[in-house]
Parts: structure tokens; C-alpha cells; sequence
């Protein structure tokens, strides 16, 4: 039998440039946080979920509250799971913004949260924050913790932002960085599982990036490779020169994910 956790974890493993949170430094979370993209993507997600008034919501790895606070307008409560203390910050103020008052905020890891401390949710949701290596526990806890529903957001093939990460490394290192797992390990290790998930394909999401100048986008590259020192700047802008388009003083990153929605119904705790 095929162990897809030890093949998520191996691949998990091999694709990370530091042990660090990515969100931990301020500017990352805030440079994130700043996106209208992810916005209006949030809202969209959260309306597609039709939740009942009545549910309580679980989101794990809320960070500044994309489906958080969409969410908190539709339902009677919502804990935020999210261990980025700079993303608490944002996701604080946009709550005291929508004078929102129903959403409990758990600064943890999911690895470190007990499921013994949480009462169960009806909707358990992770959007894009799978970041962690043992992922048939996490998700098993996921199941636990779910009265009507789990849903995860996650990706299909290469995604955007993994191709310039590994193009870049590989100019640099002059050796391959490892991607991600993908939805496929997520699929075969809960069908393992006895949990048998939707997977549809989300037609029409894409994140494309606007960076006012050079020095912004410049800020993007180096955050992903986890560069900060100056060595290889100029060999940054000329990817920059060379891949991005320009229009109206800014410059533009398209998008070409393949972004996935995997849901299914919890098994019997």
C-alpha cells in the first residue's frame, strides 16, 4: 500500500528554504494582506459556500482573515486558527473595521492545537495553509473536529508563484528545488482514509500580482527565495525586466495556478 502521508511529508520537506513562518516578518503578512485580488476572491468563496446563519466555522490558517471575515457576516461564529502573530495584527483590524465581535482568535499552529480544546465545528475549512508536514494527522483531526463539512483549498500541477521560486533557486543554486504535494496526495491519502472528497476545479480564480515599482516586486522575489542580502539583485531585475509585463507605471505578474476545492462530509466521530 502506497503511504501518501511519507510522500506529502518528503515532498513537503524537500520544498522548504527555511524552518521560519513565511508570515512571521511584518512586511510579508502586510504585503499579502494588502491584495484586493485575495480579497475579492475571499468574499467570492465565502458566498459559494452558502453556510446556514446558524454554523460555526473553523478556519485554519486564517491569516488577515480572507474567508474570516467574509464568513463572520454569514455565520453565528468563527475561531480563527493562525500562528503568524503579523497576520493576527491585520486580521484584528479588519474585525474593529467591520465591527465584527463573533470571531475567536487561536494564535497556534494546527499541529500544536488539541482537538480536545476545541469544541467541533460544522465547517472546518484550511484555504491554501496546508503548511505542515504530517498531513494525515492534521487532517484527521480536520474530520474530527467537523460536524458538516471539511473543505480545503489547495493546488493542481505547478503553481505560479513555485515555477519563479524554482527558476530563480535554480539560477542562483544551480540545482532543482522540490515542489509542493499536490491535491492528488490529498485526494489518495483521504480515499485511503475511508473519506471520500469532492475535488472540483476552480474555473476563474487566479491571483495576478501589481507591483507599483521595481523595489516592490523586487521585495516579492526576494521574499519567496528567502534572500536578504543585495548579491543577486541585479540578476532579479532582469527576470523582472524579462517576464513581467508593464502597463500604467506598474508592473503585472499573471497567474497560471491551477487551484483546486477538495469537501467532504465527516465521518462519524
Amino acid at each position: 500500500m502506497i503511504d501518501w502521508n511519507c510522500i506529502w511529508r518528503d515532498a513537503f520537506l524537500a520544498s522548504r528554504l527555511t524552518c521560519d513562518n513565511y508570515y512571521d516578518h511584518e512586511e510579508r503578512a502586510k504585503s499579502y494582506d494588502a491584495s484586493e485580488n485575495i480579497w475579492i476572491d475571499g468574499r467570492n468563496r465565502a458566498a459559494a459556500l452558502s453556510p446556514d446563519p446558524s454554523w460555526s466555522v473553523l478556519d485554519i490558517g486564517s491569516g488577515p482573515g480572507i474567508l474570516t471575515v467574509p464568513l463572520a457576516h454569514r455565520v453565528r461564529r468563527v475561531t480563527a486558527i493562525e500562528p503568524s502573530r503579523p497576520m493576527i495584527r491585520c486580521l484584528e483590524r479588519h474585525l474593529t473595521e467591520e465591527k465584527l465581535s463573533n470571531v475567536t482568535i487561536v494564535n497556534s499552529r494546527w499541529e500544536d492545537v488539541s482537538a480536545e480544546d476545541l469544541e467541533p465545528h460544522d465547517l472546518v475549512i484550511a484555504s491554501y495553509s496546508l503548511n505542515f508536514p504530517e498531513i494525515r494527522e492534521a487532517l484527521l483531526k480536520m474530520n474530527r473536529l467537523a460536524k458538516k463539512k471539511v473543505v480545503l483549498y489547495w493546488f493542481a500541477g505547478i503553481a505560479n508563484w513555485e515555477k519563479i521560486r524554482s527558476e530563480l533557486f535554480f539560477k542562483i543554486h544551480g540545482r532543482q528545488l522540490a515542489h509542493f504535494p499536490k491535491c492528488n496526495v490529498l485526494y489518495n491519502l483521504l480515499y485511503d482514509l475511508g473519506l471520500y472528497p469532492n475535488v472540483e476545479v476552480l474555473h476563474g480564480t487566479s491571483f495576478p500580482k501589481e507591483y507599483a515599482s521595481y523595489d516592490d516586486a523586487l521585495f516579492y522575489l526576494k521574499s519567496t527565495l528567502n534572500l536578504f542580502d543585495e548579491d543577486h539583485d541585479e540578476m532579479l531585475h532582469k527576470y523582472i525586466e524579462d517576464r513581467w509585463r508593464r502597463g500604467d507605471g506598474s508592473l503585472f505578474m499573471d497567474d497560471r495556478t491551477t487551484y483546486v476545492k477538495l469537501s467532504w462530509k465527516p465521518k462519524e466521530r
